[in-house]
């Protein structure tokens, strides 16, 4: 069963099958005996059932790590690459930093890019190309990210951009993950692919090509983009409906530092507490009160039981705590004056009924969030 090639689930059955189409797009027969070896294939097309990416199933074309783009010498596209880098740039306060694009081909975008104000190099696999942009005075390292560990001279870098080569790259999470390796945190860029809903619209049959891996809708690149590790600030369509154009921050890891601070103010706290009690005991059993006894490292010496009203929980004991977990009604012992409620949001319900039915309690607290508050 062929699988997808991005998330690895179930390709649906072919929805479309292409006969004898050509099985590259690039380097044409020139020769006789080059003519005499020209066979078409026949290309099917499937439907991810899990991220809904449509695909071919065929293998890569024997070129798919080179760029090769024949808009470079389209005067409209360069007028549109312009205005576009040069918006993206300022938008993003990249002005005098370094940018990277994935597959830079000859450099036409490159010389774009820097004339926007930043400091522009590519990635490029093909000699030629490298020859190209070298020839140009253009800055390009000879690099694929086929594994997602290689490493670019200069990394990290303030933004990248990808155009038009993401749906010919076989191991498109490989090719991300590269990515985000060479990028500063938070760094902006722009990703680009045809626009497979302008092709369903007008049933283009002809836009089914063997180098296009991919047909990208702008909902599925989205959630494809942000599986990734990147957030997408926007993702519309342009150039004609022909591309679909998403501009995407690299996701930032989530800042847990200050949970460290908050576990050193809570044991304090929790500890005073119990100090001022004579017995000491926890209500709620829930996964709160559990994971604030362990980290707090509260025993059996300082927290004498944990009341919980769930019949399934009493007659147990706390994981890692080992503290035993009884029914509220052993908070009636005269002995016990203190308790700390743990319910989340029963806590206040829960508190009332340690004031209304236990009158010896005299020191009672809710754990409130990250902290301690003293009922009485």
């Amino acid at each position: 069963m062929n699988r997808c090639r991005i998330c690895k689930g179930e390709l649906s059955k072919e929805l479309l099958v292409l006969k004898n189409v050509p099985a590259a797009a690039q380097n044409m027969p020139a020769t006789r005996e080059e003519l005499c070896a020209d066979k078409g294939i026949d290309l099917a097309l499937c439907q991810c059932l899990n991220c809904g990416v449509l695909q071919h199933t065929a293998p890569p074309v024997p070129y798919y790590r080179e760029v090769i783009r024949a808009s470079g010498v389209s005067e409209a596209m360069k007028h549109f690459r312009l205005e576009q880098f040069s918006s993206w740039v300022k938008r993003y306060d990249l002005i005098g930093k370094k940018v990277f694009e994935a597959g830079c081909g000859r450099g036409e975008y490159l010389a774009l890019m820097n004339a926007s104000g930043v400091t522009a190099c590519g990635t490029e696999f093909s000699d030629s190309g490298i020859i190209a942009c070298r020839q140009q005075d253009l800055q390009v390292f000879k690099t694929f990210f086929d594994t997602g560990e290689e490493t670019m001279p200069q990394a990290p870098y303030d933004g990248f951009f990808i155009l038009n080569f993401l749906e010919h790259i076989p191991d498109i999470p490989a090719f991300l993950t590269g990515i985000r390796k060479n990028l500063k945190e938070n760094a902006p860029g722009i990703i680009e692919v045809p626009n497979l809903d302008m092709i369903l619209a007008n049933a283009q049959l002809t836009e089914y090509s063997c180098e296009h891996i991919y047909y990208f809708t702008a909902a599925n690149l989205t959630a494809m983009l942000q599986n990734h590790g990147f957030d997408v600030i926007s993702c519309r369509s342009v150039w004609h409906d022909y591309i679909i154009s998403a501009e995407v921050i690299k996701r930032k890891a989530v800042d847990l530092s200050s949970c460290h601070a908050v576990r050193q103010e809570l044991t304090a706290q929790i500890h005073h507490f119990a100090a001022q009690c004579g017995k000491c005991a926890f209500w709620g059993a829930g996964h709160q009160a559990l994971t604030t006894l362990a980290l707090t490292g509260m025993d059996r010496k300082k927290i004498c039981f944990v009341a919980d009203s769930s019949p399934e929980k009493q007659n147990r004991f706390t994981f890692t705590t080992h503290i035993p977990i009884v029914a509220p009604e052993a908070l009636a012992d005269d002995d016990i004056d203190g308790v700390i409620v743990a319910c989340g949001g029963y806590s206040d319900e829960v508190a009332g009924l340690v004031t209304q039915r236990f009158s010896q309690i005299r020191h009672l607290a809710i754990l409130r969030e990250n902290k301690l508050e003293i009922i009485k």
